[in-house]
């Protein structure tokens, strides 16, 4: 059974998500000689680890604040009008797999990376054209202040020139966070490589690509058709080397394989972070402000334990910020969207319900750790209030080399069980004079579900659960329902699931209530 973690006091401070979103200096590799994408890859990666641990056993250096005048203390509008030009898209000709677009420096992201492309013979070429941008909104910058802009990142794009067709998939921009969509799918949830600090007290460190290495992609039609970079990252705490391996489709995966070389001891390192946001849905009754029913990228953090244990944990926008952990082996965990019905965010322009959940599977033993979940108190939808991640138990110590792998997928619908999933969770408000809640989760499950012989699994950690009830519905789904009676209690962690005479039927459902 996993463990709950208690709320962080309300004195708690975190630090923007948009912090320390820079980039450093170019690092010249040498070419590539091994033929093949995965030859070269291996080579690539090998150096990026070998220069990760170089930067790692000297003392870290601040990225330079170089950005050229003309594009410094751009808003959001004005960055948007430093667009970027699809017709210089590299391997942009139509017939090509993928197509890699470079994105200029400006607004958030004020400090360069390099972009480097290895073409089959293992070529290595930087990209520093300012050719990539239309400055026609900039008249007044001049061809050096141009030239030296720089890139901040790039984009993915599949079938480059196929209408109808092609689209962009995945963005990599602004420390180490990143982002996909499978197809048809709207941007949401963003993914990064490292955390280090996420929910501590003494504030979050952002990592931050460096470099990138982008291997030129195969003829279309093989049997694998992905692209494959090696990234180069950097901060105070540790430098790393990582390569990814992206696939496009109706679910995107992203593999990710990592060595991490610590410059100090790291106590506090995430592992497969990501960060979404959560406004408001049925779990928040004093959420009233906004006439749409739900506002998020994510409903809920689902888990799944080793041991096969599915757990379901209904996110929350809080009054203060907390953090909780669920100890114990994970098979894999993730940040989803299960309300998929457009009626339900009633958001023709957002588009909640077209945004990916995101599940990540672990490859190999990542060791003794617990998955954390951070919620950030909100008024807007447009900030990350929402961050999920695995912290190992042991000490990430300076001088080692910590090796993780795994992949994400950016789907619709992440690998389900055969016993019944949550569908929502809704709290209705207490009656007037009085604290009581009462609690209904929806769970959904095969064919004949809802004629089992239940029996109701439901504790808190205090106050008084009563009036429980199963109510079954049409075949595959039942409601249970129960009051809650907090009392003076300021937090409540709350259990519940179905189970028949043999074993449970139900995700395990696991929710923090505070007061409003």
């Amino acid at each position: 059974m996993y463990s709950v973690w208690k709320a962080i006091a309300s004195g708690f401070v975190f630090a923007t998500l948009t912090a320390g979103l820079t980039a450093g200096p170019a690092h010249a590799f040498q070419e590539v000689v091994a033929p093949g994408k995965t030859a070269t890859a291996d080579k690539l990666f090998q150096q990026a680890s070998s220069r990760a641990a170089n930067l790692a056993a000297t003392p870290y250096v601040q990225p330079a604040a170089d950005l050229p005048k003309a594009f410094d203390g751009l808003d959001y509008d004005g960055y948007r009008k430093l667009r970027p030009r699809p017709e210089t898209m590299v391997w942009g000709k139509t017939g090509n797999p993928f197509a890699v677009l470079p994105l200029p420096r400006g607004g958030l992201y004020n400090n360069e990376v390099a972009i480097y492309f290895v073409d089959a013979a293992g070529k290595v070429q930087l990209h520093a054209s300012p050719a990539f941008v239309d400055f026609v909104d900039f008249p007044s910058a001049t061809d050096g202040q141009r030239a030296q802009l720089g890139a901040s990142g790039w984009r993915a794009i599949t079938k480059p020139g196929q209408a109808g067709v092609g689209y962009e998939f995945a963005v990599f921009q602004g420390a180490t966070y990143f982002r996909a969509v499978g197809h048809g799918q709207t941007y949401g949830v963003s993914a990064r490589a490292l955390a280090i600090g996420t929910g501590s007290p003494g504030g979050e460190e952002f990592p931050r690509f460096t470099d990138f290495w982008i291997i030129e992609p195969s003829n279309p039609g093989t049997e694998d058709e992905s692209l494959t970079f090696i990234a180069l990252a950097d901060s105070p705490a540790a430098a790393a080397a990582y390569r990814f391996v992206l696939r496009p489709g109706s679910d995107a995966t992203i593999d990710v394989a990592a060595e991490i070389h610590p410059r100090v001891d790291i106590s506090e390192a995430g592992v497969a972070p990501l960060s979404s946001m959560y406004l408001r849905g049925q779990t928040d009754p004093h959420m009233k402000s906004d006439a749409r029913a739900e506002v998020h990228d994510s409903d809920g953090l689902s888990i799944l334990s080793s041991s096969g244990e599915h757990i379901w944990r209904p996110l929350a926008n809080p009054s203060q910020v907390q953090m909780s952990a669920f100890g114990g082996g994970i098979a894999g965990f993730g940040l989803e969207q299960r309300h998929r019905d457009a009626a339900t965010y009633a958001d023709s322009e957002a588009r909640y319900e077209r945004r990916p959940s995101v599940w990540i599977e672990p490859v190999g033993n990542w060791g003794a750790g617990e998955v954390r979940l951070l919620e950030i108190p909100t008024a807007s939808e447009y900030a990350d209030n929402v961050a999920a991640f695995w912290r190992p138990t042991d000490v990430w110590r300076a001088g080692s080399v910590q090796r993780l792998a795994y992949r994400l997928h950016w789907t619709d619908a992440p690998p389900q069980a055969a016993i019944a999933r949550v569908m929502s969770t809704r709290i209705e408000r207490a009656p007037e004079g009085t604290r009581l809640q009462r609690i209904t989760i929806d769970f959904a499950g095969q064919p004949g579900f809802a004629s089992k012989d239940l029996r109701p699994d439901v504790w808190a950690t205090s106050g008084v659960i009563s009036n429980i009830q199963i109510i079954p519905g049409a075949d595959t789904r039942v409601l249970l329902s129960f009051d809650l009676e907090p009392g003076a209690s300021p937090v409540i962690e709350l259990h519940a699931a179905l189970a028949d005479s043999n074993s449970q039927q139900t995700e395990t459902w696991l929710f923090r209530w505070t007061p409003e």
